[in-house]
């Protein structure tokens, strides 16, 4: 399994208005996703995971996602960290790989 987890920064608050559109089209794009396994929310972080890399490459750069990655500057910033596993993670270790990126 192919697992994403992603943090997003917000730069205020004209920013966080322009971030709670986004998300909602993207959770609605991941409900149409082929290959998608699982996919939590927990503040602005998201942890989803995918059959192959070529369904998360799909999502992640097509519709809703594609257009609100063009526009993230105006929201703020994103992280994300994509690897391999054959269990689900958790929060805990999420957390500690996304630690390990730079905004």
């Amino acid at each position: 399994m192919i697992v994403t987890a992603t943090q997003i920064k917000i730069k205020g608050i004209l920013g966080l208005c322009r971030f709670f559109p986004k998300v909602r089209n993207i959770k609605k794009q991941l409900g149409t996703s082929d290959g998608l396994i699982f996919a939590r929310f927990q503040g602005l972080r998201t942890l989803t995971g995918w059959d192959n890399y070529d369904a998360m490459k799909t999502f992640r750069n097509s519709g809703s996602h594609r257009e609100a990655m063009k526009n993230i500057r105006s929201i703020g910033k994103a992280k994300s960290i994509t690897w391999e596993t054959r269990v689900q993670p958790d929060w805990h270790e999420a957390k500690k790989k996304l630690e390990d990126v730079q905004f």
